[in-house]
């Protein structure tokens, strides 16, 4: 996946949504990673993955973030 479809992905990911805390959350995370960009790399699975999120996200296949939490414990 180049650059360009990564700005896109995200850019729809934005678009697909009027929640504004989550945008404001968003927003601060992106900051953040911009900020730490030199810190982290991701491979080419991790990268897929991400994608396969964005896809989920665009279907409705989320769940919310109690369902999580609990799964997790």
């Amino acid at each position: 996946m180049s650059l360009s479809d990564y700005k896109e992905a995200i850019k729809n990911i934005i678009d697909s949504t009027d929640n504004e805390s989550l945008l404001k959350h968003w927003k601060q995370q992106i900051e953040w990673d911009v900020e730490n960009q030199s810190v982290f790399e991701f491979s080419d699975e991790e990268w897929n993955l991400v994608q396969e999120g964005i896809e989920e996200y665009k279907k409705g296949e989320t769940i919310s973030m109690q369902d999580f939490t609990s799964k997790r414990k």
